[in-house]
């Protein structure tokens, strides 16, 4: 039975007051200037991107539109990866990198990001193709509806844990590779972390996403107040550029107010003024983004270092390197007996080819081919005309009575 010393607070569950409390330093994200000019950095050029890339590949159809998400999303994850790399810094209270640094260092944790976003997608598409067998067995004739049953909710519980599992530890496994840790060690730190302390990590994940929305709805209320005053002036003295288009913001929209001012604006004549207008939307947007992402990132960072305090998890990673190399191995050896069977089959049709065997020259089967001797043949033998004796061929005078034969 463990005790507890005075003065020390009492852990329940793996959790403790401390443990919540110090998730309040998560509000620090925000005076951490250059994690906040990353990642707005990153963000408001990928509004940029997107934004002009509507007029420059607009003609291209479906490709620039590819092309242009591509580019925004690589410009996103740069910024996000780049803030994420500062603020552990932060939160393990080491100095802070350089700006270019975290920059290229964001962008690349890209390629490792999307390996692990396919790793853990992979688990669970394993997970889900064997509930579908067991599904299939369930539609056995009689037999299918009581194996159902049992089934039924069985499935429901694996999915749940799988999704909810995979899904923290994709969360877990990004301030492992924004310490710095290798695809290999960040999954397994991850699985370590779900396998021995899942309930800390979802609680204190839960009390960050709470700190995350209040400031979010500060961040996004300030928007939200100076935005419907600040349309309606755009519309009444920008509008769309002509009387119509002012008759439309007033009567044709009709009691949308500001909003069905620019609603209006960008419907008649103003086009210009509606793209430069959602342009510096999509740059408040990021700006308030980056805002709310600074205490979501710092927090993860702090529940990450926290819920991994003390965590052993060299047992795990070499458990899934001998995995790897097992399943490596096992591939050599399928490619290895693929490749041994081809040759045999191709060993088996080769003597059988006719059409082949005729196509060969003619002076190399001569050359290896035996030599056979046809021994003489012998003389024929035949009768005396005259004294019908038995004589040859090669005689040309009868032996027994001297008769001329040839």
């Amino acid at each position: 039975m463990s005790t507890v010393t005075p003065g020390q607070p009492e852990r329940i569950g793996g959790l403790s007051p401390d443990a919540i409390s110090s998730l309040f330093q998560a509000i620090g994200g925000l005076r951490n200037r250059r994690a906040l000019l990353a990642m707005a950095a990153c963000l408001i050029a990928g509004v940029f991107v997107g934004g002009l890339s509507a007029f420059a590949l607009g003609r291209m159809g479906g490709f620039g539109a590819l092309l242009t998400a591509l580019i925004v999303l690589v410009a996103v994850y740069t910024g996000i990866n780049a803030a994420g790399m500062l603020l552990m810094d932060q939160a393990r209270g080491a100095p802070l990198r350089g700006l270019v640094d975290a920059l290229v260092y964001g962008l690349l944790c890209i390629p490792k990001v999307v390996v692990l976003g396919l790793a853990f997608f992979l688990v669970a598409l394993g997970v889900f193709l064997a509930l579908a067998l067991l599904l299939l067995v369930c539609k056995i004739p009689a037999l299918g509806p009581v194996l159902f049953t049992v089934v039924f909710p069985l499935a429901v519980v694996i999915a749940g844990v799988t999704i909810c599992g995979l899904v923290l530890c994709m969360f877990l496994a990004l301030p492992a590779i924004w310490e710095g840790a290798t695809i290999t060690r960040a999954i397994a730190q991850s699985l370590a972390i779900v396998r021995s302390r899942i309930v800390e990590a979802f609680v204190l994940l839960a009390v960050v996403g709470l700190l995350s929305f209040i400031v979010g709805l500060i961040v996004f209320g300030v928007l939200g107040t100076g935005l419907l005053p600040t349309l309606g002036l755009s519309a009444s003295i920008i509008g769309s550029g002509g009387g119509a288009g002012m008759d439309g913001i007033g009567g044709g929209i009709g009691g949308m107010g500001p909003l069905g001012g620019l609603m209006g604006m960008m419907q008649g004549g103003g086009g210009g003024y509606a793209i430069a207008g959602s342009i510096g939307g999509g740059v408040l947007w990021a700006v308030a983004a980056t805002l709310v992402s600074q205490v979501w990132l710092l927090g993860l960072n702090l529940v990450y270092l926290r819920v991994s305090e003390g965590l052993d998890a060299q047992g795990t990673e070499q458990a899934l390197a001998h995995g790897l190399a097992e399943a490596r191995r096992r591939s050599v050896e399928m490619g290895q007996k693929a490749r041994e069977a081809a040759e045999r089959a191709r060993g088996q049709v080769r003597p059988h080819a006719g059409p082949s065997a005729a196509a060969t020259p003619a002076a190399a089967p001569a050359a290896a081919a035996p030599t056979v001797i046809i021994p003489p043949a012998a003389p024929l033998a035949m009768a005396c005309p005259s004294c019908r004796a038995t004589v040859t061929t090669e005689d040309l005078f009868c032996g027994a009575c001297g008769h001329r034969l040839k």
